[in-house]
């Protein structure tokens, strides 16, 4: 164990027979999200409090793996700051594929704590879509060796939080290839005449308009067109992955392709 999860450890095992039922003074929610399977999406890891300042804290968030997985953790906006503008003094955090834990103590002499309010945002969680489905994210304690609790630190004593899970949609995403605006499963000549008239002449709409961004900016307009005909007659670059077989796209959400080729 790192000299970082001894501190850790210690602060908050010296404050554990001080922990009681739930205290509806201090609310720990997780927001609802969506996440495309294959793709990922982020949900926010917050607090609302009207009780006293709060010294420190530490959780356990659970996932179901057969939906979701937790990849990344970054700090939220009031734990980058909370340190009179800076981060925690300690600030521990370990990922892995069923959730994820945390520990903050905001500082050790006492230099800043954190006061009543709503809104504060701990952490924001990044997690990939493994199957179609609704699945809950939870706070837990059942995370960590040993076990993670989730408490806030109040006056010298750890306080149980009230908790509230947050509801993740894993929802499908089509497979296209970049740059196949008509759906044929090629991309030549008639993909850059299709945008072109889609964008400027009222011609039909794709059925999956991410694939009409061949240039990979993450825009659709007239150079999409010229970067294929670019491709195709004058030896120009090929559009990047999902090309030139069927994939999906980094953050890719349903909205982006009903139907393709693939």
């Amino acid at each position: 164990m790192s000299f970082r999860k001894l501190v850790l450890a210690a602060f908050f095992v010296a404050l554990a027979g001080s922990v009681s039922g739930q205290d509806p003074d201090y609310v720990l929610t997780i927001s609802d999200g969506t996440v495309a399977v294959g793709g990922s999406g982020s949900i926010t890891m917050g607090m609302d409090s009207t009780g006293a300042d709060i010294q420190g804290w530490s959780y356990g968030a659970c996932n179901d793996t057969a939906f979701i997985t937790c990849t990344s953790v970054e700090d939220g906006a009031t734990t980058a700051t909370v340190n009179n503008g800076s981060p925690p003094g300690f600030n521990e955090v370990s990922v892995n594929d069923e959730g994820f834990t945390v520990g903050v103590v905001i500082c050790f002499t006492g230099c800043a704590v954190l006061p009543s309010g709503s809104g504060y945002e701990l952490n924001v969680a990044t997690y990939t879509g493994n199957v179609e489905g609704t699945t809950e994210v939870s706070y837990c304690g059942s995370l960590g060796s040993p076990p993670v609790d989730t408490v806030v630190v109040v006056g010298g004593q750890s306080l149980i939080p009230t908790q509230t899970s947050g509801s993740v949609d894993v929802v499908g995403v089509v497979a296209h290839i970049r740059g196949d605006a008509n759906g044929d499963q090629r991309v030549n000549i008639a993909d850059g005449i299709w945008i072109i008239s889609e964008l400027f002449l009222g011609g039909p709409a794709s059925t999956c308009p991410i694939a009409r961004n061949a240039n990979g900016d993450s825009s659709v307009d007239a150079a999409d067109a010229v970067y294929i005909f670019n491709y195709r007659f004058s030896d120009g670059p090929q559009p990047s992955a999902p090309f030139p077989d069927c994939g999906l796209t980094d953050s890719q959400t349903p909205s982006d392709c009903s139907s393709s080729g693939c």
